[in-house]
């Protein structure tokens, strides 16, 4: 008997297997009535500031905002199932001291002014805005790999073609997103 043949024969089984359960799990989400999203890690008022934040990080122009793509609640899943106690302790210490400098009464523009100052003392290293580092890190993946940052931020082809590894630049052009994965 050939071994490629009895592997894949096997991995065929243990999917066909599988593929009911996976099946009622797909089924069961899309006839779901409650497609409202909420928040498990944050509390309402931490989540509102989460929310002023990556607007004002990815705000909407020609191209849809960090809101539209929803990057306040894949922050607010990630921190709470894949970051340590201790980041999310000091993601929540830092959320507090935004809230206490009035962050979400300031204008468009002095959240943008406060936004920088946190971005430059974050990455000269100041131990205490560190949180900001990882809060602008999830929102760009939060945002580039939704379906409205990776289709309408950048040019998306679905299904890519091939390795084409120079390709030229004009200015102004959007990025470039490829992707195998069919979320959508």
């Amino acid at each position: 008997m050939n071994r490629r043949y009895l592997l894949k024969g096997m991995g065929a089984i243990t999917l066909y297997s599988t593929f009911p359960t996976i099946l009622s799990e797909f089924l069961f989400s899309c006839k779901t009535k409650d497609k409202e999203l909420k928040a498990g890690f944050f509390s309402d008022d931490e989540f509102h500031l989460v929310e002023g934040i990556t607007d004002a990080l990815l705000p909407a122009t020609s191209t849809p905002g960090a809101l539209d793509a929803k990057v306040p609640f894949f922050l607010d899943l990630v921190i709470k199932n894949c970051l340590s106690k201790d980041d999310q302790q000091l993601i929540k210490k830092g959320l507090r001291q935004m809230n206490e400098q009035k962050f979400l009464s300031l204008s468009a523009a002095g959240k943008l002014n406060a936004i920088k100052k946190l971005d430059e003392a974050a990455f000269k290293e100041d131990a205490g805005n560190t949180w900001f580092r990882i809060v602008k890190k999830l929102s760009l993946i939060g945002y580039f790999t939704s379906q409205e940052g990776m289709t309408k931020a950048l040019t998306y082809v679905k299904v890519p073609g091939d390795y084409k590894a120079c390709i030229p630049y004009k200015q102004g052009e959007k990025g470039l997103a490829k992707t195998f994965l069919m979320y959508w």
